[in-house]
């Protein structure tokens, strides 16, 4: 009973923290729910995998790419590469608390001429209207909608280096959300209620590129181990390895391996062929009715394990030594001339076999149907579900008693070069690789990032390319202790149209001098204790 109060109590907490950070921007987030259920009316209970994520509410930073690269990341860098912690400039970490919230849609967004903060939040009512970003009689296929959200609270985490060796120990929270090659024809209709006529004129399409959709909140334990295994003159490897335990508290999604539909009015749409699979499983009764919807006591959380993988190599400015030292603060850092790294990131997945619906949809019987979002209303999840089984007339074609969903993995690469003094420019990438047809799914991003480092101030201007052709400037700071960034500086400025927003930041205990902590490499106070 304890045990499941403590998770009630995280996921609480987790609804809240984003809730209140939100605000008046939630109507953009309102804008992704009910582009989503387009995939809903693709016939049943995936009404409510993309549900979750908005129920939940926490959204993250993605990458936070202000950090990257930092020699003073410590036990955050190991998010990036698990390598980095042995080649920090700390010989010990503590973070007290961390989080940053990230979204991205390419169909719901403000127009240049909306997205100035200050004026939409100020004179805006409401959503504005957005002009059509596809032409559908020049177009022989639809164009897709994506979207992406994200989030990572960091609680207490701890790094320590020692010589060679390097260990990390990390508790956080995650909650992340994928929608990828969604047609824009759907979601036009979802966005209004209705088809435009330029829908209707077009004629047929016929998707055969995977639609997939994903969604899952998660909390990790995890240990990192980093080592240097070799040092040849003025070259050092670095090897390092994280594993994760994870427990699930909720997840979900929907893979359309095909769908060839016809807009035939403005409200009615003609699937001819279509097949899909499904599952979720979410922590609640499906019977309750919204006014009594409450985490059920007796859910039975998902597990499973994930890994990262990563290595460096850094070519320093001077030979390589092997350090002798009494005290963990007598090591000094090895300042390179550039570093090199790759990881992979996020390998694992999470095995769900309670509140379990998994299934597959196959149809190919022409039925037109009458869509229209403005009439659609339900009081619980089952009752949506038996409206959408209702209204397409269809039952599965096969059940599974569990279903797994697959974390976000990625290949990241990084370019590290030292300038002088304490200027130094990264730059890397992240490559997002799905690895399975329920796996969420990364966005890829290109980015060039300068920044001046020291123990006391740090600042970086991440320069990126969002799924390799969005460009974007963002500004990340850390004084002392504290560390703020965002990857999206200008996005609400009015200079283009704004497609989501993003933020992070970090509390941590190893600059605050205050209390006479200080655990950088080389700096040893006369009254330090001896252990370090």
């Amino acid at each position: 009973m304890f045990r499941t109060q403590c998770r009630s109590k995280a996921i609480q907490k987790s609804t809240i923290f984003s809730f209140v950070l939100q605000t008046k921007i939630i109507i953009i987030c309102l804008r992704l729910y009910v582009n989503a259920q387009t995939i809903v009316t693709m016939r049943e209970k995936s009404v409510t995998v993309l549900l979750l994520m908005f129920c939940l509410g926490s959204l993250c930073a993605q990458e936070m790419l202000g950090t990257w690269g930092s020699n003073y990341g410590g036990v955050s860098s190991a998010i990036q590469n698990p390598a980095f912690i042995a080649n920090s400039k700390l010989y010990m970490d503590i973070n007290l608390v961390g989080a940053g919230f990230s979204y991205y849609h390419n169909d719901a967004y403000l127009e240049e001429s909306d997205s100035y903060l200050y004026h939409y939040l100020h004179t805006k009512i409401g959503f504005p209207k957005q002009t059509a970003k596809t032409n559908y009689y020049a177009n022989h296929r639809p164009e897709f909608v994506k979207a992406n959200m994200s989030a990572r609270e960091l609680g207490p985490a701890v790094m320590w280096n020692s010589g060679k060796n390097a260990f990390a120990l990390s508790f956080s929270m995650r909650e992340f959300m994928s929608l990828s090659d969604f047609p824009n024809a759907l979601a036009s209709l979802t966005k209004y209620g209705s088809i435009n006529q330029e829908i209707i004129d077009h004629g047929g399409y016929n998707v055969t590129q995977p639609i997939r959709a994903a969604g899952m909140a998660w909390s990790e334990t995890a240990f990192t181990y980093a080592r240097v295994l070799k040092s040849d003159n003025q070259n050092v490897v670095t090897l390092g390895a994280t594993v994760k335990y994870l427990v699930g508290y909720a997840g979900g999604y929907v893979n359309v391996k095909n769908i060839d539909f016809t807009a035939t009015s403005n409200t009615t749409i003609s699937i001819t062929d279509s097949y899909l699979n499904t599952g979720m499983s979410l922590p609640y009764d499906y019977n309750a009715t919204r006014d009594n919807l409450g985490l059920d006591k007796q859910f039975k959380t998902g597990k499973g394990f994930g890994t990262d993988l990563g290595f460096s190599i850094q070519h320093n400015i001077r030979q390589h030594y092997i350090q002798r030292f009494n005290r963990l603060c007598e090591q000094e850092f090895e300042q390179y001339d550039y570093r090199f790294a790759v990881s992979l990131l996020d390998i694992g997945y999470i095995k769900f076999k309670d509140h379990v619906a998994s299934e597959t949809y196959a149809n190919t019987i022409a039925k037109p149907i009458d869509y229209d979002l403005r009439d659609f209303s339900f009081n619980s999840t089952q009752a949506a579900i038996n409206r959408l089984n209702s209204l397409y007339g269809v039952t599965p074609n096969t059940t599974d008693p569990k279903f797994s969903v697959l974390l976000p993995s990625a290949i990241s690469f990084q370019y590290d070069k030292w300038i002088k003094n304490n200027i130094y420019v990264t730059a890397g990438g992240i490559i997002g690789m799905p690895l399975g047809k329920s796996a969420l799914q990364r966005p890829s991003q290109l980015a060039l990032i300068p920044r001046y480092e020291s123990d006391i101030f740090e600042v970086s201007i991440p320069l990126s390319l969002y799924d390799f052709k969005n460009p974007r400037l963002g500004l990340s700071t850390r004084i002392y202790f504290l560390t703020l960034g965002t990857d999206r500086l200008i996005s609400l400025g009015g200079v283009h149209d704004y497609y989501g927003y993003d933020f992070y930041a970090s509390i941590r205990l190893n600059f605050m001098k205050f209390f006479r902590v200080q655990y950088i490499k080389g700096q040893c106070p006369e009254s330090s204790n001896p252990c370090f």
